[in-house]
């Protein structure tokens, strides 16, 4: 049967331990939330880049129709322009068609413009499949591994709170009822080891013959921060 202060220090770690596992598994559902909203976030710009090319191919064929509804009226004015006779009349039908003729030619920027990242955006599809392929094969992985993960944690959770609840149960009914006071308080942070005459703990030192008990096996505890202790080797 392990000493009163074996227990105590085999307790302490087995209940750090066991905080630290559930801490593991409370985070799993937030961790796993940003993974899904990691993948939404490629879902949608996998979306957004098809939508891209389609309202690309979409304002290429307006500014097309545009352009040639221009090119429509030039020729109109042009040949308007060959039948008038008044000076005026000339000279405002020039300016109308020096207005067409720059609107054509910006149009035809627009377009090429358009068409040049109509090609790239084209080009750059099977890098954009890849990207939503990889993440989704990535998040399908996170959900293995974080599955497998997490059936380890509750099998390690449910083994230390069997040895936990085995050691517990050698000591006296005396400390144990002590113990289960304290541990109700404080949880894990109820045991401390002492080394060198110091509660690890809080830091506060300790005469020579309380460390010496501590050290003997007996059950003490810190007077500054009422934690159980037990001693560490230096």
């Amino acid at each position: 049967m392990p000493t009163v202060t074996s227990a105590l220090r085999e307790c302490h770690r087995l209940r750090v331990h066991l905080r630290e596992l559930q801490a593991e598994i409370d985070r799993g559902p937030r961790v796993r939330k940003g993974r899904e909203e990691a993948l939404e976030a490629e879902r949608k710009a996998h979306l957004d880049y098809h939508d891209h090319i389609r309202k690309l191919k979409v304002q290429q064929r307006e500014q097309e129709g545009t352009l040639k509804e221009t090119e429509t009226r030039l020729a109109k004015l042009e040949l308007q322009l060959n039948e008038t006779v008044g000076h005026k009349e000339y000279t405002a039908k020039q300016h109308e068609i020096e207005h067409a003729k720059t609107k054509k030619g910006e149009l035809e920027d627009a377009i090429l413009a358009t068409i040049m990242e109509l090609e790239e955006k084209t080009a750059g599809i099977p890098a954009a499949e890849k990207r939503w392929a990889d993440a989704q094969a990535e998040f399908s992985q996170f959900q293995i591994e974080a599955a497998e993960r997490l059936e380890r944690m509750t099998q390690d959770q449910a083994a230390s709170k069997a040895e936990l609840a085995r050691i517990e149960g050698t000591l006296a009914p005396d400390v144990k009822s002590t113990y289960d006071s304290i541990v109700k308080a404080k949880g894990p942070d109820a045991l401390s080891g002492a080394k060198n005459r110091v509660c690890l703990a809080c830091r506060i030192g300790m005469t020579e013959g309380r460390f010496e008990e501590v050290r003997g096996g007996s059950f003490l505890i810190c007077s500054s921060c009422g934690r159980m202790l037990y001693p560490v080797e230096s």
